[in-house]
């Protein structure tokens, strides 16, 4: 259940074993979420995302429990760690494969950068997008609602320059 700016009305635990839903939470507070637990002292792993309010009422309501991340906040939280991680090296990357590989030559429209791979196509698609709506006259907020990206996004696209 949601309200008119989407944000969660109830939250639905369930059980991580058979999935289904075994309660709905009236709220998003930790008092609600460890008085629930507290009433059910058996549970050892508490298996939950990353909101505060989770870890909070889960400390306090089965405190002997483990916590442990659900697999999609998993995935997501190895997701970005690689990403930093790779962008943090990017220079690295770079020199040592520049050293193995010979440098490709120009695409047929003279860009240095590679054609026909989806990740370059789309990131170079998303810097024309947001470099055409710049140069509108549009905010970078405007930008970052139109295309449905991050602030941050929006500002790291426009600090890069491609040649094109």
């Amino acid at each position: 259940m949601r309200d008119a700016q989407g944000s969660c009305l109830r939250d639905r635990l369930v059980n991580a074993e058979t999935r289904r839903p075994v309660d709905l939470l009236p709220d998003r507070e930790a008092g609600t979420l460890a008085a629930w637990l507290a009433e059910r002292p058996g549970i050892e792993v508490v298996c939950r995302d990353r909101a505060p309010f989770f870890a909070e009422g889960a400390s306090t309501g089965a405190p002997t429990a483990v916590q442990v991340a659900d697999r999609f906040h998993l995935w997501r939280n190895l997701g970005e760690a690689a990403e930093r991680c790779v962008s943090r090296h990017r220079s690295c990357l770079r020199a040592s494969f520049a050293e193995q590989v010979p440098a490709p030559a120009p695409a047929e429209n003279g860009s240095p950068w590679p054609t026909g791979h989806r990740f370059a196509d789309r990131t170079r698609a998303k810097h024309a997008a947001v470099h055409a709506l710049l140069a509108a006259g549009h905010s970078r907020r405007s930008v970052q609602r139109e295309l449905g990206m991050t602030f941050r996004t929006v500002q790291r696209l426009e600090r890069v320059s491609l040649m094109s």
